[in-house]
């Protein structure tokens, strides 16, 4: 009896296990946005939304969604006998720090042209970021052809017609977040053309960096560049070490390994303000050096003539002068002219420092004429003043007879 029993309960048991086997359902899977990794209790699917996960146990279940830039998402689920759970998870960005600026070159541009950003610098900037300038009581300029990395944006400000003045600059995120650089743009009006005078020195060995000291002219801005420019041949950048006034600068130019024969001088404030012109000579490095000259006039910024071509204002060094004699003029008004003969020799300097006299100007003497005096002969007699001019002294007897008149006078009047 008890052996039919156990059978009875192993038949049982066996009917029992298939129902179990069978008590599974599916969880499918969906994300905003799609894309992200799906784990089921902690083990990686091999799937990403939006996905379905068949033949899951019945039970209690942990979803686990992962996309990068995003915060993981995790759900707990219950899996119903032959039925599907439906899962639907809206990713969260992780928190980010907001972009921040730099610098911008250029910081300036002109208000009748289009200048181009070649380095709006920063940190945090995202694909889609956009570029504007503001300020107070003006409409907003927005940048075009913006192109942007994490850490760099370029792109164009069209400033025609625009009031000049400082710019605040604003980048922004495509997730809303910005920075701004305060008064980090100027707008400037159109500045005055750029005249060229004189470079010093005006030529250099293409084994050797050679520094100018002195590229003299008119309307040179602050963050102006200088080149030397040759038809045929790249350009050869300049750097400038200083914008010294709107007359003057000084910089250097690298010439290593440059082409030789003469170049033209140019000097740019921007794209749209820029002028070439002097002569700059690339000579080789086994080329023997000609003579110079330094003159220094008193008073200076004279005119100088070397053999009547015109070389610049004193103080005043000419390079590369071919050995020799030469006639030397400086001029300056109000002064006069002074003129000489100088010689050069092979690799030296010929120094002059002449004094120009002032220039006398001729004068008209006063010429005084004399006024001719009329005197009137006046017919009215003059009575004659007593005592006369001439007196005759009085005689002792005439004043003794005077002063007895008068006591005998005062005599009778006493006895009256």
């Amino acid at each position: 009896m008890k052996k039919i029993l156990f059978l009875l309960c192993l038949f049982c048991v066996s009917l029992l296990l298939p129902v179990a086997a069978a008590a599974v359902g599916n969880i499918s899977v969906n994300s905003t946005p799609p894309g992200a990794m799906v784990y089921l209790d902690g083990t990686s699917t091999g799937t990403r939304t939006p996905a379905k996960i068949e033949s899951v146990t019945k039970g209690s279940h942990i979803i686990l969604l992962r996309l990068t830039g995003y915060q993981d998402y995790i759900q707990s689920v219950t899996v119903n006998n032959n039925q599907t759970t439906n899962i639907s998870a809206i990713l969260v960005l992780y928190p980010t720090a907001p972009p921040t600026i730099s610098t911008i070159t250029p910081a300036y541009g002109f208000n009748n042209s289009m200048v181009s950003i070649t380095n709006l610098s920063g940190t945090g900037f995202s694909s889609g970021a956009t570029v504007k300038i503001t300020k107070a009581g003006q409409t907003n300029i927005s940048a075009t052809e913006v192109s942007v990395t994490s850490t760099k944006i370029t792109c164009n400000l069209n400033l025609n017609g625009k009031t000049a003045g400082l710019w605040n600059v604003v980048v922004t995120n495509s997730n809303g977040q910005s920075a701004t650089k305060s008064e980090g743009f100027e707008i400037r009006p159109p500045p005055a053309a750029i005249t060229l005078s004189s470079i010093t020195p005006n030529y250099g060995m293409n084994n050797s960096i050679v520094t100018i000291t002195n590229l003299a002219g008119t309307g040179f801005l602050s963050g102006a560049t200088i080149k030397l420019k040759k038809t045929g041949y790249n350009d050869i950048p300049g750097s400038v070490t200083s914008v010294v006034s709107s007359i003057k600068i000084t910089g250097t130019f690298d010439l290593h390994g440059r082409t030789l024969g003469s170049y033209e001088v140019c000097v740019e404030n921007g794209a749209m303000n820029s002028v070439c012109g002097l002569v700059f000579t690339v000579y080789s490095s086994d080329t023997p050096i000609n003579g110079s000259i330094y003159i220094e006039s008193y008073p200076s910024v004279a005119l100088v003539y070397v053999s009547s071509d015109y070389k610049g204002k004193t103080p005043l060094t000419v390079y590369n002068v071919t050995p020799g004699t030469y006639t030397l003029l400086l001029q300056k008004s109000g002064y006069l002219d002074w003129s000489g003969f100088i010689t050069v020799t092979a690799g030296n300097r010929t120094y002059v420092t002449p004094r120009l006299p002032p220039e006398v100007k001729e004068t008209t003497p006063i010429i005084t004429v004399p006024t001719k005096t009329t005197t009137a002969t006046s017919t009215i007699k003059v009575p004659t003043v007593w005592p006369s001019a001439t007196t005759t002294p009085a005689s002792p007897v005439s004043i003794l007879a005077i002063l007895g008149a008068v006591g005998v006078g005062l005599i009778v009047l006493r006895k009256r």
